[in-house]
């Protein structure tokens, strides 16, 4: 009696020890990834950003012309959460949202990037600056940790710089470690009651039993974890792989991941994938864009869904409109409308 007295607590704190540093391990892994994805954002919207200056410089626009352009388009716009500027090699900043700051030098000990994988891993944001470097990661700065990618603009001086604040993801980890506490405190219960009862019932003779019914219940705890670490990185909801389109003479699965956009022409929809294949679905592009992925497909137009991937660049079309050049090429234009523009640019800014 007084054996399974003394076991029923030891049991419980290890299984207590054991479920914790397994929470903290889960939580630990799916905070680093959502910042790891931010990361990625940043770095496709700091690209993106360098890339059309880039490319307004090499069409023959002065640097004093795209920089001015830049600077109108960015200024008075809130910092709070995200935000664009641009430097300078020698570390001055020359376009941010706050005037105020713009031709202040950053200061030699500003600063670090550090690495979210390995917080080990520094470089000096002003030395990355100076050096031209593509570098993104954790930034700490007056009390405000960032998430910062340096992207360089070719042929010039400049390199953009894309900032999205950590706060904005308390919101999200502090959701995710309340259900990871909630699942730990039902399954250390659960396995409380379960070897309560079971040492009423058993002897040392056939404590292996209690083992065996332990060992499974830690499989089902992990088991139950590993689907949440999984959710974390899975959408909601659940898209197609493939479509089934016509070729020719005969019916050929297409898988979405290489489309790079579809079209309508004379009331048949066309797909083109990334390789220049080509062919027709019986399905309008209303229903297509359904079952599509709407953070890698947009509804460009009535006549155009188009993939973020398949985009190779962006121009500016009239006043008030864009025009999206991709690779391939599509056969008909792909222009995007004054009323769809500010969702456009969102969209293009999320991927």
């Amino acid at each position: 009696m007084i054996f399974n007295k003394l076991t029923l607590p030891i049991v419980l704190l290890l299984l207590g020890v054991l479920y914790y540093f397994s929470l903290n391990y889960v939580y630990t892994s799916a905070t680093n990834d959502l910042l790891n994805q931010q990361v990625e954002t940043s770095k496709n919207q700091a690209n993106l950003i360098s890339n059309l200056l880039a490319e307004k410089l090499r069409s023959g626009f002065s640097k004093e012309q795209v920089k001015n352009e830049l600077q109108r388009s960015i200024e008075n716009s809130s910092t709070d959460y995200s935000f664009i500027c641009m430097f300078d090699d020698s570390g001055r900043e020359i376009c941010h949202p706050n005037k105020e700051k713009i031709g202040k030098l950053l200061a030699s000990n500003n600063s670090f990037i550090t690495s979210i994988s390995n917080y080990e891993v520094e470089k000096n944001f002003k030395d990355a600056i100076l050096e031209k470097k593509a570098i993104g990661g954790l930034r700490k700065i007056e009390n405000r940790t960032e998430i910062v990618y340096l992207s360089p603009v070719q042929n010039s001086n400049w390199i953009v710089a894309s900032h999205s604040n950590v706060l904005k993801f308390k919101i999200i980890f502090k959701n995710l470690k309340q259900k990871l506490v909630i699942l730990f405190l039902l399954v250390w219960l659960s396995s409380a009651l379960l070897i309560y009862f079971f040492l009423q019932k058993i002897n040392r003779e056939n404590l292996k039993y209690l083992t065996e019914l332990n060992r499974k219940t830690g499989n089902q705890y992990f088991n139950e974890l590993a689907s949440i670490n999984k959710t974390l990185h899975t959408s909601t909801n659940t898209k197609k792989i493939r479509l089934l389109a016509d070729k020719g003479t005969k019916l050929t699965p297409v898988f979405i991941e290489n489309i790079a956009f579809i079209y309508s022409e004379n009331k048949i929809s066309y797909i083109v994938e990334f390789d220049n294949e080509k062919s027709s679905i019986n399905s309008s592009l209303e229903e297509l864009f359904k079952i599509l992925d709407n953070t890698l497909f947009y509804r460009a137009s009535r006549q155009v869904i188009v993939s973020i991937k398949a985009i190779d660049k962006i121009e500016k079309y009239g006043s008030t409109q864009l025009k999206v050049i991709t690779n391939p090429i599509a056969p008909i234009a792909i222009i995007i409308s004054k009323a769809k523009l500010t969702d456009f640019k969102k969209w293009v800014g999320k991927n």
